[in-house]
Formats: C-alpha cells, structure tokens, sequence
C-alpha cells in the first residue's frame, strides 16, 4: 500500500493508503475526498479531478501525457505549473508520501 496526503485549500488533511496499481482519481472518490469528482469517469476530458501536486513529487512524476496536458491548459482559472489530473496518474510504490494539494471549491 502506498500513503497519499491529499489537503485541502483550507488545510485539512486527508491520508490514505492506496494500491500500487490504482489510478488516483479512484482512490480519491473511494475515500470521498472533496474536489475528486471524476465527472467523465477517468476518460480525462473535464478536469474535476484537478489537484496541485507537491514540488517536491513533480520530478517522481512522469510528464504529462499530451492529452491531460491539453484539459490542464483549458483550465484557465485555476490552472499552475504544478496542475496534474488524478485520472492520469497511476499509484507505485515510487509514490509513497505523495501530498496532493485540492483546489478551493468556491472557484
């Protein structure tokens, strides 16, 4: 099991311990974490699983696939260098401690 921290614009903190294998977007509506909602069911076209990764997880990362990369660029307002959708990312054991940062949803 690998532990991801996924915190909330306003400080809240939500471990969980996720499968190698997982997609995150999964993990994040398995254990209801606010923000995580997945609405095209990982197909990765509507971005309502936009989280900011950690600087310091960026490099652990691989790259943006060109088509995740495309939905971040159409997500105008809430959009940073360190965007990434949960739809695309797959949990490994390379992951463990990963600490995911959740949009504020009032935007």
């Amino acid at each position: 099991m690998t532990k991801v921290l996924f915190i909330e614009h306003d400080g809240t903190e939500h471990p969980v311990e996720a499968e190698d294998g997982a997609i995150l977007m999964r993990v994040g509506q398995h254990f209801e974490i606010p923000t995580i909602r997945g609405e095209c069911g990982g197909t990765c076209s509507c971005g309502s699983c936009h989280v900011y990764v950690d600087e310091a997880w960026l490099p652990k990362l691989k790259p943006p696939h060109e088509l995740e990369q495309m939905m971040i660029d159409s997500l105008a307002l809430t959009k940073r260098d360190n965007s990434r959708l949960t739809c695309m990312i797959l949990v490994t054991p390379e992951l463990d401690g990963l600490v995911l940062r959740l949009l504020d949803p009032s935007i």
